[in-house]
């Protein structure tokens, strides 16, 4: 059986996974599951969560079609946040995290991918699933999809 237990879950992951309107969706809920029963971690960076927040509010919006000012989405970003934390485990971020970031900035200039590879780096992850495609090809191996992962979860 595969040995990986340890995934840092990027922020586009996440926002997939909360929306429920993206075609992975299934796949998402399928590699959390997997993940769950054997007994492996999920992870996120500290700055997904603030991502999250921000994304998920202004999807909504978007889809509410111009009523957006009757009905906030702040409770639902909330809600996200908290299932993040009882699903999945924070990465350390701190100023060593950061200095690693600045490090990557010449292989990738996306502040925000280069935090969650120095989070996934720190607490020794196996993988960071991604549908980021800069950070999947950029960072390969180590970057894969939810639907790779499904497939080394998978492998007896």
């Amino acid at each position: 059986m595969f040995s990986a237990s340890s995934f840092v879950v990027d922020t586009n992951v996440w926002v997939d996974f909360f929306l429920r309107v993206s075609p992975h969706y299934e796949k998402i809920c399928s590699f959390f599951e997997l993940v769950s029963k054997r007994g492996g971690t999920l992870a996120y960076a500290p700055t997904t969560l603030k991502d999250v927040f921000f994304i998920i509010p202004r999807r909504l919006r978007r889809e509410a079609h111009g009523d957006e000012q009757a009905v906030s989405f702040t409770p639902a970003a909330w809600a996200c946040m908290r299932m993040m934390t009882e699903i999945a485990v924070a990465a350390p971020q701190s100023l060593a995290e950061c200095e690693l970031a600045w490090m990557l900035r010449n292989a990738h200039d996306d502040l925000e991918d280069n935090l969650v590879i120095a989070a996934a780096e720190t607490c020794n992850a196996d993988y960071v699933v991604t549908y980021d495609k800069q950070m999947l090809e950029r960072f390969a191996p180590a970057c894969i999809t939810p639907e790779r992962a499904l497939e080394l979860l998978s492998i007896v």
